[in-house]
């Protein structure tokens, strides 16, 4: 039976853990954060608050609740250590302090036509530790960015190995349903390295990536031996992320909200939209409008099949009661690519545990997605859901836009990439 969730409180829902606050349940919309710079007085006490929670959890789970001799009392110290090691405004990294720096290093590994390249993190010493394929999607791929060597380095220092690979498309910036097998080749080599410990493997990723790896998981050449998947963020079903960037909204059940997406996710549905338009001559004119921004040199009106016209509504945004409608008249292409890289398409064939965290101001991809995984998963599923109001405001994810925390607000949201983090650890440890 499912328990009722109460506001400001944690609650296991079925089986998943759902982590919320009293406005996203009854709004389900995002706060709005205010565009200002950050006052240094507000940035010192949240400082000051988080060193004060780190404290204290490091107390309350090693003096208290458990002991650091145990698996549970590990994973917690090890939760807490790594946190500020992706929090950009913590100063002071006590990570950094108790472990001895990894190893980075470039390795390759076979596709089905070429080979692809990954960087691997390695944990200072020698012996088999557990690790994770870390897929990063469509982002600008630059390996040497500061979050994502961050990432890298903080799990590494954590025990885990760490790879995260570069396939071709990301640098075009392009989903292909090509690479779910890429990652698939990726997990496998990563399970024959000699410092890892081929039981003890598991996905994760963020946005694009998070979902992409969730479809390589079901893959049958790997499922059963992906341990977990770590889903930052992803979609669930790439058609309702279509609806939900070409309708501006965002929806859950019944409930329907204002969203506005990031620039980078609506140039991403222009361009892949825009790529299965079956006519050639309504593909050049769309590209001419609505990428390159260029007039119409002809003079006269611009002619567009009804499914080149449904495109450019979509791509210019339409009100939400209309767009299924136009959704039914993409082309069969679209269709299925939209199936092929949708964890939804083969939920059932999934076996790894589910950790989710999404953000509830993401303007990437909206945080119902991940709540209708979590649902599709099940009563019975092992899923961790956590929705967070921090990575916007801590880790500045999108492309545009700014957002800013309370320092108690700030304190109450590292709690729950605290606990979100804790579970991360027992698994990996």
């Amino acid at each position: 039976m499912r328990s009722r969730l109460k506001c400001g409180t944690c609650r296991t829902v079925g089986k998943y853990h759902l982590q919320e606050n009293c406005a996203s349940i009854c709004a389900r919309v995002p706060p709005r954060f205010s565009q200002c710079q950050r006052s240094e007085e507000v940035t010192t006490v949240r400082r000051l608050l988080l060193y004060f929670l780190i404290a204290s959890v490091v107390l309350f789970e090693g003096a208290v609740l458990l002991s650091v001799s145990t698996p549970q009392g590990r994973a917690g110290v090890k939760a807490v250590l790594f946190i500020p090691q992706v929090l950009a405004d913590m100063p002071l990294k006590p990570l950094e302090l108790l472990t001895r720096k990894p190893t980075r290093e470039m390795i390759e590994f076979p596709l089905a036509e070429g080979m692809g390249s990954a960087d691997l993190y390695l944990p200072h010493g020698s012996g088999r530790h557990s690790a994770v394929l870390f897929y990063l999607g469509v982002v600008p791929p630059d390996r040497d960015e500061s979050r994502v060597v961050a990432l890298g380095e903080a799990l590494a220092r954590s025990g885990v190995v760490v790879m995260i690979p570069w396939l071709q498309t990301q640098v075009q910036n392009k989903i292909v349903p090509e690479d779910i097998d890429g990652l698939v080749r990726g997990f496998q080599r990563l399970r024959e390295l000699d410092r890892v410990d081929p039981d003890r493997v598991g996905m994760g990723g963020i946005s694009t990536g998070a979902s992409m790896a969730t479809v390589a998981a079901q893959d049958e050449r790997i499922r059963s031996q992906v341990r977990f998947v770590n889903f930052f963020a992803g979609y669930y079903d790439a058609s309702d992320l279509v609806r939900a960037i070409g309708s501006r909204s965002r929806f859950y059940g019944d409930r329907v909200a204002r969203w506005d997406p990031d620039e980078l996710t609506v140039r991403l549905l222009t361009e892949h939209l825009i790529d299965g338009v079956a006519d050639p001559d309504d593909k050049a004119a769309l590209i001419r409008m609505l990428i390159d921004k260029a007039p119409n040199t002809d003079g006269g009106p611009v002619r567009l099949t009804e499914e080149g016209f449904a495109v450019y509504r979509l791509i210019q945004g339409e009100a939400f009661e209309d767009v299924d409608e136009l959704m039914e008249q993409l082309s069969p292409e679209t269709k299925e690519f939209l199936d092929l890289i949708s964890p939804a398409t083969h939920i059932d064939r999934l076996e790894a545990r589910m950790l989710m965290m999404h953000d509830r101001a993401d303007r990437l991809v909206p945080s119902e997605e991940s709540r209708r995984l979590a649902e599709s998963l099940g009563n019975e599923s092992d899923t961790y859901y956590t929705e967070f109001s921090l990575f916007q405001s801590a880790i500045q994810v999108h492309t545009d836009g700014g957002g800013d925390l309370g320092p108690l607000d700030y304190v109450s949201e590292a709690f729950k990439l605290f606990r979100h983090m804790y579970v991360v650890m027992r698994e990996v440890s």
